[in-house]
């Protein structure tokens, strides 16, 4: 609720010539606040020696930024949350208490999708990049299945946001028994050589 003569941050979202003169557009919602205000925190984000490259957000509830350093020996998370998370808790006081995780971008993407279910610990992700989409399936460990998920899934809701891959999160059990139940493929040796009974 806003009150006439109350100072607000806000994000220029668009800027319009209309037939009543011009309309400036402003959201406390978009992504590029966020983005916005990591640059007003964070000294290394506003001279480019961090960089911000993806964001997904559910304003007013939780965030996930992913982050990269252009210097050697510059930690990119520790950049942004600051000694004791002073950094990171003004602007998460600026958006009324929304949860922000930052994670370290990478331009491996098995690895980027394994920080991005941060606070989640990630066993193994297996990339599929095929016609129908890119989909990712991650295996984490049976006691992290449910901090992957998220409450109301909205953990893994974020990192396929923050990833653009589609993530299909399975138990190391669930992936395990997947793997046992699989019909056992014929093979084929080569001739004069024995069949591999292990394979």
């Amino acid at each position: 609720r806003y009150r006439q003569g109350d100072r607000v941050k806000a994000y220029v979202s668009a800027v319009e010539k209309g037939t009543k003169g011009v309309r400036i557009a402003i959201s406390r919602t978009h992504r590029n606040m966020l983005k916005r205000l990591l640059e007003l925190e964070v000294p290394e984000i506003f001279n480019g020696t961090v960089e911000v490259r993806a964001i997904a957000r559910e304003p007013g509830a939780r965030s996930k930024v992913g982050v990269y350093s252009t210097q050697v020996g510059v930690d990119p998370v520790g950049s942004c949350v600051g000694m004791r998370g002073t950094r990171i808790q003004g602007i998460v006081n600026e958006l009324n208490g929304e949860k922000i995780d930052v994670v370290e971008w990478n331009a491996d993407m098995s690895i980027f999708i394994a920080n991005a279910l941060s606070p989640a610990q990630v066993v193994k992700v297996h990339l599929l990049d095929s016609a129908d989409g890119k989909t990712a399936t991650v295996i984490v460990p049976d006691k992290q299945l449910s901090l992957a998920i998220g409450k109301e899934g909205q953990n893994a809701r974020l990192a396929a946001k923050l990833t653009g891959w589609r993530i299909d999160i399975k138990s190391a059990s669930e992936a395990a028994a997947e793997v046992f139940e699989a019909p056992e493929p014929r093979l084929k040796p080569q001739e004069g050589m024995e069949e591999d009974l292990l394979a």
